[in-house]
């Protein structure tokens, strides 16, 4: 699988390389009885060795032409024997990133890399995809011939069937795939030749919704004036019935969004109308759509074995807007069996199933016989959501108005009670300080009384006279 750039090195002069590389194929053309390599590009490795010896710089375009001979006849070296296939490449390799432009080889390289190995049917794919590698972690991040590169691999993986190359590849497209499209660049029609190659891939590998994924990347890159043509009508069904018949696809907002999938309006009025139920609807649209219009009849029969699996999705869908859609939280299970058109005892069972496809999330009550709804998915989410979204938020405020009302009062309250006790306190230890010191005033009086008493008195011995 792609990794870190780096360099592929192998000893020689351009000019030794090809000799050496041409008498290869040579070898290997002789049980078809093609013409000799090296008799055909002599002429044209003369100057150039001219120039080796002279120390001079190499004539690029002489170098181009000898490599359009070698290029030409590299087909045979998807016959060469297992222990020189990947030697032979990597020289061919080699000698075209010293041409002026390696990507008109590179191309041609994919090409045949592409095609399988003759000479070992168990491990040719392995062998392809070694090459492939080294070619693709020898450009440059940015080079957009690593997009071409990229395209061989997949179809090789896509080719052998090996679970564990294409697990190794899922990887890389999840890590990589967006830094490399940012990098390479590419118009619409590439990036749309590259997601269904993906697609591909991935549908041979049994992960159909890996694939589904990149089939709506491949939807998004069609350009609205092109989204009715035939071949991305043909896209825009695909994309469809295989989202419609896939049991974990719940989604469709990408779809609808599709400027191709649009266009099936008009071209494939039911399949359209089955989308939009999907989308939106419940049980009973869908049961009232399918006895006016079976599901043979929808663009070819593409549905048609599918009728059990819609109708099981359709359950899971409707139990999820029955879900979003009540106030109260709280679904009795007679409502849900209404809804579902199952019996009170299979309830628990819908439920439970809905809830393993992450639609809602919620508490199941055997005792009030009621489901109590935590979250639940809004399949459509317009006008109508927003209100109801509005109407949630309103009452959300209301209750926290009620909270903060009850904090206010009890805040109000504590206050009261502690200036209250604050008041009691300094009252009672103001008391105690006035208590205390008329105790010390009384008796200080007593003392001094008790003192005056006590003293011998003066008495005047003289008369009044005197």
């Amino acid at each position: 699988m792609p990794a870190p750039t780096n360099t592929l090195l192998i000893e020689g002069s351009f000019t030794e390389l090809c000799e050496e590389l041409a008498q290869y194929l040579n070898v290997l053309r002789s049980n078809e009885g093609g013409a000799s390599v090296n008799a055909e590009i002599a002429p044209l490795l003369e100057p150039l060795r001219q120039q080796e010896q002279n120390g001079e710089e190499p004539n690029l375009g002489q170098r181009d032409e000898v490599l359009k001979k070698i290029v030409a006849a590299a087909a045979v070296l998807n016959n060469a024997p297992e222990k020189e296939f990947i030697p032979a490449y990597n020289l061919l390799v080699y000698l075209i990133q010293q041409s002026s432009d390696p990507d008109i080889f590179l191309s041609r390289i994919c090409f045949y890399l592409s095609k399988p190995v003759t000479s070992s049917a168990q491990f040719g794919p392995s062998l392809a995809l070694t090459i492939l590698t080294t070619i693709f972690n020898t450009l440059a991040p940015s080079d957009s011939s690593r997009y071409h590169v990229f395209l061989a691999i997949v179809a090789v993986i896509r080719q052998s069937g090996s679970t564990t190359a294409y697990e190794a590849l899922k990887e890389q497209l999840v890590n990589q795939l967006p830094n490399w499209l940012a990098s390479w660049e590419l118009d619409e029609e590439d990036a749309q030749k590259l997601h269904l190659a993906i697609a591909d891939a991935a549908e041979a590998a049994g992960d159909s919704e890996f694939a589904h994924a990149h089939i709506v990347e491949a939807l998004q890159a069609i350009d609205a004036n092109e989204a009715s043509s035939k071949e991305n009508r043909e896209l825009a069904v695909r994309a469809l019935t295989s989202a419609l018949a896939h049991p974990a696809i719940f989604d469709f907002t990408s779809l609808s969004a599709s400027d191709a999938v649009q266009a099936l309006r008009s071209s494939d009025t039911s399949l359209f109308e089955l989308l939009e139920i999907f989308a939106a609807d419940t049980l009973d649209a869908y049961d009232d759509f399918i006895s006016s219009t079976p599901l043979s009849s929808i663009s070819g029969g593409v549905l048609a074995d599918s009728g059990d699996a819609l109708q099981t999705k359709m359950r899971l869908l409707t139990l999820t807007s029955l879900a979003s859609s009540t106030p109260s939280r709280s679904l009795p299970y007679a409502a849900i069996a209404s809804a579902l058109r199952v019996a009170d005892t299979e309830v628990e069972k819908w439920v439970i199933d809905t809830i393993r496809a992450g639609l809602v999330e919620g508490k199941l009550s055997q005792l009030r016989s009621e489901f109590l709804v935590h979250r639940a998915t809004y399949r459509v989410f317009g006008e109508k959501q927003w209100a109801e979204v509005q109407g949630r938020l309103f009452v959300w405020r209301r209750s926290l108005e009620g909270v903060l009302g009850v904090i206010r009062t009890e805040r109000e309250r504590y206050a009261r009670e502690l200036q209250q006790q604050q008041a009691a306190a300094q009252a009672a230890e103001e008391g105690g300080a006035v208590g205390k010191g008329g105790d010390k005033k009384s008796t200080g009086d007593r003392r001094r009384h008790q003192q005056h008493q006590s003293q011998p008195h003066e008495v005047d011995l003289l008369g009044e006279g005197d």
